[in-house]
Parts: structure tokens; C-alpha cells; sequence
């Protein structure tokens, strides 16, 4: 009890005594901190992050935001970081142009690039994925490398005329959609793509172009000879350029 009153003490002091004021208990900037400080290496402890440069070690905030972050981070509120190395807890949301590592939150996730595993609540977004992808209802983004698990779906197919792309393993609960894939797709409804290369299994099975297999209930492929465009339980193209 005595500890939490104290700490709770130097949190409201530090933010009282302004921006990127701070206690250090060792060197300036290192040992461990309570406040606002703009760098430091070590344990950090602070209620809401701002103009803050670099941290090295531990960093418990209300909400974190840095330039960089390396080591752990553990934000109650959520985190918003330009680029964070290791691993990286939002209690909501948690941001960041660059996520090396592994990267949690319990509602969204958005980076434009993750190197690592990212696993979110609800959603995580971002411009391209390396690694693995886990969320409550869609993983989604422009280029996904990995492997990647959605309860609702998976999803590359934003707006915008670049390539979208999966590279790897994706499962959605109730689809996988993209204008790409080469691998393996698996869902329980439907799977739909203007290329494939790989395999589909699902319900329903769609692709504009294919060069793989389908296993489901109902097959498409665009680029088969008209009579087996569409077919029951298999549907198949081996050939680099097959008839239309």
C-alpha cells in the first residue's frame, strides 16, 4: 500500500513539474525513472507520454509515445510509437510505423510495417506484414507475408492500384480475400482471388486466375476452358497459361 502511494505520488509530481520533468533514482538518464523524460535507459514508469525521444529497457505508461521504443512497453490507455523494438503491450490500441517484434493489443493494431508476430483484440492493420498475424475478427493489409489467422476473416484488398498481396498461410473464420495469394487459404464460406497460386479450401471458391487447386462445394476458375470454370467438390489448373 505504502509502495503504490508513492509511486502515485511521484506520477502526479512529475506532471505537475512540467514537460519532461522527471525524477531518476541512479545516473540521469538511467536506473529508474518516474516522469516524463524525453530519453532514458533502464525502468520507466509515467503517467502519459510526450516529446519523448528514446527509451532503452522497461516502459510503463498510461499512454507511450516515443520516437523509439526497445524492450518491453506496457501502455494501459494504448501506445503510439514511430518505431518499436520488442515487445510492445496496448491495453486498447497500439500504433506504430514500424513494429519489430512481438506487438499486442486488446482492440487494434495498425503499423505500416510489422517484422514479427502481431495479435490484436479485435483488428490489426498495416501496409505490409512479415511473420504472423493474429486477430479477433481480421488481420488485413496490403502485403502479407506469414502466416495468418482471423476469426472473421483475412483480408488484402484495400483501396489504392498497387498489388495486394498474401504470401504464405491464411485462415479466416468466414472468408480469405485478396487480389493475390500464392500458398494456403483455408475458410469455412469463401475464398476469393483475381490470382492464385496455391491451394483454396472452403465453401466456395473463386479465383480469376488459377494455378493451383480448389477443394470446396462450388470451384471457379476464370482462365479453365468454359466447361470447367465451374465445378463440384475440385477444380484445378496446372498450366502456366491455360485456355480461356
Amino acid at each position: 500500500m505504502k509502495i503504490t502511494l508513492t509511486i502515485s505520488l511521484l506520477f502526479l509530481t512529475t506532471i505537475l513539474l512540467g514537460q519532461n520533468r522527471h525524477l531518476s533514482l541512479g545516473l540521469k538518464k538511467n536506473g529508474i525513472c518516474f516522469g516524463n523524460s524525453a530519453d532514458y535507459n533502464g525502468i520507466r514508469l509515467n503517467l502519459w507520454d510526450k516529446n519523448v525521444n528514446s527509451i532503452n529497457g522497461v516502459n510503463i505508461s498510461g499512454f507511450s509515445e516515443s520516437k523509439k521504443s526497445n524492450g518491453l512497453s506496457i501502455s494501459i490507455v494504448g501506445s503510439s510509437d514511430s518505431i518499436s523494438n520488442g515487445l510492445k503491450i496496448g491495453g486498447l490500441v497500439t500504433w506504430a510505423q514500424r513494429h519489430n517484434g512481438i506487438a499486442l493489443a486488446g482492440l487494434l493494431l495498425e503499423g505500416q510495417k510489422y517484422n514479427g508476430i502481431a495479435v490484436a483484440g479485435l483488428f490489426s492493420t498495416g501496409q505490409k506484414y512479415n511473420g504472423i498475424g493474429l486477430s479477433g475478427l481480421s488481420p488485413f493489409g496490403d502485403t502479407l507475408n506469414g502466416l495468418f489467422v482471423g476469426l472473421f476473416g483475412v483480408v488484402s484488398w484495400n483501396a489504392g492500384d498497387t498489388i495486394k498481396v498474401i504470401n504464405g498461410i491464411a485462415i479466416g473464420g468466414t472468408g480469405v480475400f485478396s487480389l493475390k495469394i500464392n500458398g494456403l487459404a483455408i475458410s469455412l464460406l469463401q475464398n476469393s482471388f483475381d490470382k492464385q497460386n496455391g491451394v483454396s479450401i472452403s465453401c466456395i471458391n473463386k479465383a480469376k486466375e488459377l494455378h493451383g487447386f480448389q477443394f470446396g462445394l462450388l470451384n471457379y476458375a476464370g482462365n479453365n476452358r468454359r466447361l470447367f470454370r465451374w465445378t463440384p467438390f475440385i477444380n484445378f489448373n496446372l498450366r502456366k497459361n491455360a485456355s480461356k
